[in-house]
C-alpha cells in the first residue's frame, strides 16, 4: 500500500485448504478439496473460498495460487491426492466454479492449476518428469475438461511439469510452445499463464534454472514462479536474491541475443500489467472469525464417510482405556482435539515421521496390551509400508480398533478389519475433531 510507485505488488500464495495451506497460524484452516468434494455441496466450495479469500486480503495477499482442478484419476498419485475435488471432471467443474466465484467475490485473484492436468500420474514432477501417455481425445474428455470450462472465469493458469505427447512429444509442458498454443487458441485462455516452481526436478530435466527460465518465456509463460527448494543429493538448495538476479540478467541477454523476442516479453508485462490494475487491497480483521470455524466445521463434518464392521465392539467409549497411535505429524493437531480426552484414561504414542521403525512397531504392541481400544490415525499407509506394518500388528492384537484415515482415503482398503473406520478426506484439525466428534455422539453409551 506504501509502494513508491501506483502499480501494485502481486503478492500471492497457495491457499488451497487441506494440506497445503501457506496461511495456517491463527487463520482459519479449512478441509481441502476432496473433503468438499465429499460434502456433494459445491456451494461449500464457494463459502469455503470467500471466507480464505477474506483472510487472505485482511493479510494483505491479493492473489491465490488455486484453485486445484486436476482430476484425480490415478489412486496412487504421489502430489494430487485429497487436493483434488474428485476423480469425475464433471464434479471437479462444479466444485472448481464455485470456488472461483466465492475467491473472487472477496477480490482475490485466482489460479487454476495444474495445466494440462496433474491428476493421472504416479510420478510427483518434484522429483522427475512424469508421463501421460493418452489420445488428445481421452485428455479432452477428462484432465482438460476443466481448463476448457473454467479458464473464463479464472485469472490465471498455472503450468504443470509434465510429458503430454499428444500435445508435444519433445517438450514437458511448462516449456512447450505447442501446449501453451493449445490454452490460448483452443481453449481461448487470453489470461496470465505461470509456470510451476521451475526449481523442480520435472522441469530442470531439460536444463539449469536460468535457462528453463528462458525457455518457459519463450514458450509463453508470463510469469516465473521460482519458490520452494530444490533436492540435490539430499540438500536444499533455495534461490536467493543473487540466484535470481542472476535469472534475470539470463534473461535479459536471451533477449539481447535474439533468443526471446522483445514483443514476447511485451504481451508477458502487459498481461501481468492487466492483472495488477485489478487488485484490490481490502485489509481488515476478517482472519479466524467464528463463522469462518463454524463453516469449517459444517464442511468436515459433512465430509466423513464412516465404515462399521463390529461397532458394538467400540461403544461405551469414554468408559475404557483408550490408546492413540498416530505419526508424529498429527501430534499438535491431535492434541487440539478432543481426542486425548475421549476415554476413561487416553494414553498416545506418535512414532516418528510416516515410516516407524521396527522398534517403534514392537513399543506400540507393547503399549496396546495396557489399552481396552485402539484409536489408531492412518496417514498414508499405503504409501508406507512401515506404517502398514505397525497398524496390521495392531489389529492383529484383537483388541477393539477405531481407525481413523486422516489422507488417502485409500489407506481403509488395507485395513478391512477394523471394527470402525472413519475417513475424514483431511489432516486438519477440524477435520480430526470431526471424527471425535463422531465417536462422541455415537459410541458415548
Amino acid at each position: 500500500m506504501k509502494n513508491r510507485i501506483d502499480t501494485p505488488l502481486l503478492i500471492a500464495a497457495d491457499q488451497e485448504g487441506g494440506i497445503v495451506a501457506r496461511l495456517n497460524h491463527g487463520f482459519t484452516v479449512f478441509p481441502g478439496n476432496k473433503a468438499l468434494g465429499m460434502t456433494g455441496n459445491p456451494s461449500l466450495a464457494k463459502a469455503a473460498a470467500l471466507a480464505m479469500g477474506l483472510e487472505m486480503q485482511a493479510a494483505g495477499v491479493n492473489m491465490n495460487l488455486a484453485p486445484v482442478v486436476d482430476v484425480n484419476i490415478e489412486l496412487q498419485n504421489p502430489v494430487i491426492g485429497v487436493r483434488s475435488y474428485s476423480d469425475n471432471p464433471e464434479t471437479v467443474v462444479a466444485f472448481g466454479k464455485e470456488a472461483l466465484e466465492g475467491f473472487k467475490e472477496a477480490q482475490i485473484l485466482t489460479t487454476l492449476k495444474h495445466f494440462p492436468g496433474h491428476g493421472d500420474v504416479r510420478v510427483d514432477s518434484h522429483e522427475s518428469l512424469p508421463h501421460i501417455d493418452k489420445s488428445m481425445q481421452e485428455l479432452e474428455q477428462n484432465e482438460l475438461l476443466p481448463f476448457a470450462k473454467l479458464s473464463p472465469f479464472a485469472d490465471a493458469v498455472m503450468t504443470a511439469h509434465l510429458m503430454v505427447p499428444a500435445l508435444d512429444p519433445d517438450h514437458c509442458s511448462t516449456l512447450s510452445e505447442k501446449t501453451l498454443t493449445y490454452l490460448k487458441n483452443k481453449i481461448g485462455f487470453k489470461g496470465l499463464i505461470v509456470t510451476d516452481s521451475l526449481m523442480m526436478e520435472g522441469v530442470l530435466r531439460e536444463g539449469s534454472v536460468n535457462e528453463v527460465a528462458i525457455l518457459a518465456l519463450k514458450a509463453g509463460c508470463d510469469m516465473l514462479c521460482l519458490g520452494g527448494k530444490q533436492l540435490i543429493k539430499n540438500s536444499n538448495v533455495e534461490l536467493g536474491l543473487e540466484g535470481i538476479k542472476c535469472i534475470h540478467s539470463s534473461i535479459v541477454q536471451a533477449v539481447q541475443a535474439g533468443r526471446i523476442s522483445e514483443e514476447r516479453i511485451n504481451d508477458a508485462v502487459g498481461k501481468i500489467l492487466k492483472l495488477k490494475a485489478r487488485v484490490n487491497i481490502h485489509p481488515s480483521p476478517k482472519i479466524g472469525l467464528i463463522s469462518h470455524k463454524a463453516l469449517a466445521k459444517q464442511i468436515a463434518c459433512a465430509a466423513l464417510e464412516v465404515i462399521p464392521k463390529n461397532p458394538s465392539r467400540i461403544h461405551s467409549i469414554h468408559q475404557k482405556q483408550v490408546c492413540i497411535f498416530a505419526s508424529e505429524l498429527l501430534r499438535s493437531s491431535i492434541h487440539l482435539t478432543s481426542f486425548p480426552k475421549i476415554g476413561k484414561t487416553t494414553d498416545s504414542m506418535f512414532f516418528t515421521g510416516l515410516s516407524p521403525s521396527e522398534k517403534e512397531i514392537e513399543s506400540a504392541k507393547q503399549q496396546a496390551n495396557n489399552a481396552d481400544l485402539l484409536l489408531i490415525c492412518s496417514y498414508n499407509s499405503c504409501k508406507n509400508p512401515s506404517q502398514e506394518s505397525l497398524i496390521q500388528s495392531l489389529l492383529d492384537t484383537g483388541k477393539p480398533v477405531v481407525l481413523v484415515v486422516v489422507r488417502d482415503p485409500l489407506d481403509a482398503s488395507l485395513f478391512p478389519n477394523a471394527d470402525l473406520t472413519i475417513k475424514t478426506f483431511s489432516p486438519t484439525c477440524v477435520s480430526i475433531q470431526a471424527a471425535c466428534d463422531h465417536l462422541t455422539e455415537h459410541f458415548h453409551s
